[in-house]
């Protein structure tokens, strides 16, 4: 699998189990990134930081009509 460089948000000391270096690179494949992805705490270096979709929340709109 191919690996790519995200950069490693400030204040984020681990990424996929591992202590984050001092230049704040990371090598990880699309499978290994994803959760610190969605969290976050990795952008794809040189892109910029998106910020992650928090979860969809259920609404009573039953009740409203």
């Amino acid at each position: 699998m191919e690996k790519r460089d995200y950069d490693v948000a400030e204040g984020v000391p681990w990424v996929n189990g591992t202590r984050v270096p001092a230049n704040r690179i990371v090598s990880l494949t699309e499978a290994e990134a994803r959760y610190d992805l969605a969290l976050g705490r990795i952008s794809l270096k040189g892109g910029r930081r998106v910020k992650p979709v928090p979860a969809a929340t259920t609404t009573d709109e039953a009740s409203d009509q």
